[in-house]
């Protein structure tokens, strides 16, 4: 057994992942469907071994993220909910839940950061910004939508790297930043 798992979307697109990353969540979809991949009912391949999926790429790539960061970078909860069901994902944090206060000890370990919607100015951030207190007090201007108004991604993770963060990936097209907390 190779320990780089492939998967095939419907589009040609391939992904891969560690199969130690997705045995982490060992009751979700796709630990369940490498945990069965003997069985070649449960499951398709390709010529070159990978697993045939039926997803988005931008979708398939933030479930692979969560898998590796246990963050899922989609916005739109009615989605992100489906998604959550649909690979058999644990319960995490949506953007709708209730803030609470947060210490340093709680700040998160993984921070996302992207513009509001393809056509936005303004940056948002998962989780919420009332959950990284490294943004409490932060000279940027939060919307009624929880986004940092006429801001770009990069100027939020300029901050917080300067706010015990690091870059840790960037998509350089859509300037999508993941950051993580400098232990």
């Amino acid at each position: 057994m190779s320990d780089i798992i492939k998967f095939k979307l419907t589009n040609g697109d391939v992904f891969g992942i560690y199969r130690q990353t997705l045995e982490r969540y060992p009751n979700s979809f796709l630990a369940k469907l490498i945990a069965n991949e003997i069985n070649s009912s449960f499951h398709s391949r390709d010529a070159d071994n990978a697993f045939m999926i039926d997803e988005d790429p931008m979708i398939f790539s933030a479930i692979l993220t969560f898998y590796r960061c246990g963050i899922l970078t989609i916005v739109h909860d009615d989605l992100r909910q489906a998604i959550i069901d649909k690979y058999m994902l644990p319960q995490i944090y949506s953007a709708s839940s209730p803030a609470k206060s947060l210490s340093c000890n709680d700040e998160p370990k993984y921070v996302h950061i992207s513009f509001e919607h393809a056509s936005s100015t303004s940056a948002q951030t998962k989780p919420h910004p009332s959950h990284i207190p490294a943004l409490l007090g932060c000279p940027f201007t939060l919307t009624h939508t929880n986004s940092y108004r006429s801001r770009d991604p990069i100027e939020i993770a300029n901050y917080l790297t300067c706010n015990g963060y690091s870059m840790e990936q960037m998509d350089v097209n859509t300037r999508a930043i993941l950051m993580k907390r400098i232990n």
